[in-house]
């Protein structure tokens, strides 16, 4: 800061140091350092150590587990007052280990009973519940193996408690049981579920029409694989995204799980999302589906920014008034068609994709 002595006509200039800041100006600073330097300010003084743990500067920090005697760390109550987001597990129970590894080894249901008071969780880097596969490329992750550990053991409520805080779930990798299952949609339903991803593989679900269509749209985007989710639980969800009930954006989903959805249903339901991507395998879309999902999606109330549908057939092709795809164009942006270069096996003739999306 700058004085002036009016006596003798200088200017004298005063620097204030940062001891001399109001605390909560101090911890914002403390917020602009990378984690290093965190660490190091903190050693300057008891005061700037108090300060440095203020826990909305550790939201970035990860507990990494590796060995059960380590879950002491989450019952800490500085751990706990951090806001914790993530925890990682680099030694998960297995029962194929040696009795010394197996005694070290952190087992899925203690776990999850350290975790249920840490509400702030988003993220268990060891279930690898950030990889999310693409269904359109039929790429999949196999059913267990030491990154995937057995949860099934977990009682269900505790189960779906925890996941439930996760922001990215897919059900080829936390492989629940029926129970859990049921548990899990329950809790995703939920205004206070913190999930905003779903994705559906290869394993088959149970039916649970009601409870999967509530979860399905309580989340922003899901993926449905091939054989993964009951028709009916695919009637029930496109029913309720029709009826505007809940806030899912993104849908990817097999047309085999599509067959019997009736035409005005299924448009009027992609027309609601933003983005939608339809992979045609086993049962392509009828002429009257593929025509009524081009329809509404070419109307003023469609809130649709992406259609993608893969596998059209030249007759497809032929069928579609091509009058209802330019509108549809107009409406979202551009259309972009596109012959396709995809596995022999599975392509019978030339198969071409239609992708509708905005403007870059």
């Amino acid at each position: 800061t700058s004085t002036r002595d009016f006596r003798s006509g200088r200017s004298e200039n005063k620097m204030t140091g940062i001891s001399h800041l109001p605390e909560e100006i101090v911890v914002q600073i403390f917020g602009l350092l990378p984690p290093s330097d965190l660490k190091t300010v903190m050693l300057v003084s008891k005061q700037w150590m108090v300060m440095g743990e203020t826990p909305t500067l550790w939201t970035w920090a990860t507990v990494t587990l590796n060995s059960k005697e380590d879950l002491q760390k989450l019952t800490k109550r500085r751990i706990q007052q951090l806001n914790l987001k993530k925890v990682k597990v680099s030694n998960w129970f297995d029962g194929s280990q040696s009795s010394l590894i197996q005694s070290t080894a952190v087992r899925p249901e203690e776990l999850f009973n350290a975790l249920l008071p840490i509400t702030s969780l988003t993220y268990i880097d060891g279930l690898k519940d950030d990889l999310i596969y693409d269904i359109g490329s039929f790429i999949y992750f196999p059913v267990g193996g030491p990154d995937q550990p057995d949860l099934s053991i977990i009682e269900p409520e505790l189960y779906a408690t925890v996941l439930s805080r996760l922001t990215c779930l897919c059900f080829d990798i936390i492989n629940p049981t029926d129970p859990q299952y049921e548990a899990l949609l329950s809790s995703i339903a939920q205004k206070d579920s913190h999930v905003k991803k779903l994705a559906f593989g290869c394993r088959k679900m149970c039916s649970q029409p009601e409870l999967f269509a509530a979860a399905v749209s309580n989340v922003e985007e899901c993926n449905v694989g091939l054989f993964s989710v009951p028709s009916q639980d695919m009637q029930a969800l496109l029913v309720a995204i029709a009826e505007e009930q809940g806030q899912l954006k993104k849908l990817s989903v097999y047309s085999f799980k599509l067959s019997t959805i009736e035409p005005a249903i299924l448009s009027t339901a992609i027309s609601k999302l933003e983005s939608a991507s339809i992979y045609q395998v086993l049962a392509p879309l009828s002429k009257d589906q593929l025509a009524a999902i081009l329809r509404k999606v070419g109307e003023d109330a469609s809130r649709l920014k992406k259609l993608e549908i893969t596998g059209i057939s030249e007759e497809q092709k032929e069928e579609l008034d091509q009058n209802v795809v330019r509108q549809a164009g107009q409406k979202i942006g551009v259309v972009e068609w596109k012959t396709e270069q995809g596995n022999a096996a599975m392509m019978i003739g030339i198969k071409y994709s239609l992708t509708i999306c905005v403007r870059d």
